[in-house]
């Protein structure tokens, strides 16, 4: 499994949460941001989409993606 794979299922379901704690439909973010409801769609399956579309639904929800190194045990 590549990088930017392991992101996307580890950010798709993120996303939803994210969504769904702010009590909002896909409909409701596709009014607010400049994502249609189908790329919201696709990015909360993990669809491999461009970083900025990503970028752009996470700067809506006020988050940013950030990276962790851990130490090998």
């Amino acid at each position: 499994m590549n990088l930017k794979k392991i992101m996307r299922n580890q950010l798709a379901p993120q996303l939803v949460c994210l969504r769904k704690e702010k009590s909002l439909s896909i409909q409701d973010v596709a009014l607010q941001t400049p994502l249609s409801m189908n790329m919201i769609t696709l990015m909360e399956q993990g669809a491999p989409l461009a970083c900025r579309h990503y970028q752009r639904l996470l700067k809506f929800y006020g988050k940013e993606l950030a990276f962790c190194i851990n130490d090998l045990e």
